[in-house]
C-alpha cells in the first residue's frame, strides 16, 4: 500500500493541472469572445490596412452617424418627440392619446398663411404635403452607417482569403517600431518575419496574369464610390435638397429669435388628423396642430450629410483616379526610382583596396536585376501592398523592410 502523504501529494498535483488547464481554456475562451476584438476585426475600428480616404468612409463616417444615431434616438425614445395642441375638451388621457396617435400617423403641412383644406379633401390634406420619414430617420442613418461598413469588411475578408494578411503584418511592423526598450535584434527579426512571409506570397503569385489583390482593391474604392452616390442621389430627390451653398447654409444655422425659416423637408409645426370612436357608431374626427421639435436634429443632421457625403465623393473620385490608378498604370516608373536607395548587389567584379592600377575594371549594371525586382518579383499586388505599408508605417520601418526584401531576393532571383 502507498505512503499517504505521497497519495496526497499526488492528488494535489491532480489538481493543480486540472485548475491550470481550466484557466488556460477559460483565458483562450475569454480572448475570442473579448469585445474589443470582435469590434476590431468586424467593425474595423484600430485597422490601418487601406489608406486614409477609405478610413474616411469605413471609420470617420461609421463613427459620425453611429453618434447622429444616438442622438435622434434619445430624443424619440426617452424624450417627447412631438407635441400637440389640443381643444380644451380633451383631458390628460385625450392628449396622451393624441400625442401618440399623431407621432405613429402621417402628418402634413400646412403654410400658416394658407387656410385649412375641407376634411373630405384628403389629397389637399395628406397628398403632396404629407411626412412620412421622421418616425423612421434612426433606421434611416442606420442603413446609411451600414452602407460605409460593408465595403471596408469586404476588403478585409477579401485580402485574407487571398492569402494577404495585411492587418497581422502592419501589426507587426508597428511592433517593431514601439519596440524601443527591446534589443535591436528583436526589432530586425519582428521585420525580417514579415519580409519573409511577403517573399513566400510574392514567389507564389508572381506567375498569376491577373492581379487579384489589386482588382480587389480597386473594386472596394468602387464600392465606396457608389455608397456614396446613392446615398448622395437618394438625400438630394427624396429629401427634396437642393446644391445651392447659400440655401444649405440658411437651413443648416440655428436661429436665435422666434422668427425661423419654414422648412419643406423637417417642417417642426404640422397638422395631423385622428378619429375617435365611442360606444355604438359614433366617431369623432379631429385635426388637431402638433410640433416636431426632432425636426430641428433632423433637418442639421440631414444637410451635414449631405454635405459630408459630397466631399466624400470628391475625395474618394480623386483617390481612385489620381493616387491609384495613374499610380498602377505608371507603377514601374515609380518603383525603378525608389529602388535606388536599395544597397548594391555584390559581383564577381568587385574591386577593393588591392586592385591593380592596369587591370580593367567592370561596372555593374543593376538596372535588368532591378527592373525584375519590380515587374517580376513584387509585381502589380506587391506595388500596392508596398503603397499601402508606405502610407501606415514610419520611414525607418518601410526602409528596413525594404531592405530585407531585396536581400532575399538576391538569394533567388527570379
Amino acid at each position: 500500500m502507498k505512503d499517504p502523504r505521497l497519495r496526497n501529494q499526488a492528488v494535489k498535483h491532480a489538481l493543480i493541472a486540472t485548475w491550470y488547464s481550466l484557466a488556460l481554456i477559460r483565458t483562450s475562451v475569454l480572448q475570442k469572445f473579448d469585445l474589443y476584438t470582435v469590434l476590431r476585426y468586424y467593425c474595423g475600428f484600430g485597422r490601418n490596412d487601406d489608406d486614409f480616404v477609405d478610413r474616411l468612409s469605413r471609420y470617420y463616417s461609421v463613427l459620425i452617424f453611429s453618434v447622429f444615431i444616438v442622438i435622434v434616438s434619445s430624443v424619440q425614445f426617452v424624450g417627447k418627440p412631438i407635441s400637440c395642441f389640443a381643444p380644451a375638451s380633451f383631458s390628460d388621457a385625450h392628449i396622451i392619446y393624441a400625442d401618440f396617435i399623431c407621432w405613429i400617423s402621417d402628418t402634413y403641412f400646412i403654410s400658416i398663411d394658407a387656410e385649412i383644406p375641407e376634411p373630405d379633401d384628403l389629397q389637399a390634406r395628406q397628398g403632396s404635403n404629407a411626412i412620412r420619414f421622421y418616425q423612421y430617420v434612426p433606421f434611416i442613418l442606420m442603413l446609411q452607417t451600414c452602407g460605409f461598413f460593408l465595403p471596408g469588411f469586404f476588403w478585409r475578408s477579401g485580402s485574407s482569403r487571398l492569402g494577404i494578411p495585411l492587418q497581422k503584418h502592419l501589426d507587426q511592423l508597428n511592433m517593431s517600431r514601439r519596440s524601443i526598450a527591446e534589443p535591436p535584434m528583436y526589432r530586425r527579426q519582428l521585420i525580417r518575419n514579415v519580409a519573409s512571409r511577403l517573399d513566400q506570397y510574392f514567389r507564389m503569385r508572381h506567375r498569376a496574369i491577373i492581379p487579384k489583390l489589386t482588382f480587389l482593391y480597386l473594386l472596394t474604392k468602387l464600392i465606396y464610390i457608389t455608397n456614396i452616390f446613392i446615398q448622395l442621389i437618394s438625400l438630394h430627390y427624396l429629401m427634396n435638397f437642393e446644391l445651392k451653398f447659400n440655401s444649405l447654409f440658411h437651413h443648416f444655422i440655428i436661429y436665435n429669435n422666434t422668427i425661423r425659416h419654414v422648412s419643406l423637408q423637417f417642417p417642426t409645426n404640422v397638422l395631423c388628423d385622428f378619429i375617435v370612436r365611442f360606444l355604438g357608431k359614433n366617431k369623432h374626427p379631429h385635426t388637431v396642430q402638433c410640433v416636431l421639435p426632432i425636426n430641428v436634429f433632423n433637418e442639421k443632421i440631414f444637410i451635414f450629410a449631405y454635405l459630408w457625403l459630397i466631399f466624400l465623393l470628391i475625395c474618394a473620385l480623386y483617390n481612385l483616379l489620381i493616387q491609384w490608378l495613374l499610380f498602377i498604370l505608371f507603377h514601374r516608373t515609380v518603383v525603378d526610382t525608389r529602388v535606388r536607395r536599395f544597397r548594391s548587389i555584390s559581383s564577381k567584379y568587385r574591386t577593393d583596396d588591392n586592385y591593380e592600377e592596369n587591370k580593367p575594371m567592370y561596372k555593374f549594371d543593376r538596372q535588368p536585376i532591378t527592373k525584375n525586382f519590380s515587374q517580376r518579383y513584387l509585381c502589380c499586388d506587391g506595388i500596392v501592398i508596398m503603397r499601402l505599408f508606405d502610407m501606415n508605417i514610419d520611414l525607418v520601418t518601410m526602409n528596413d523592410l525594404m531592405d530585407d526584401l531585396w536581400e532575399l531576393y538576391k538569394i533567388n532571383p527570379i
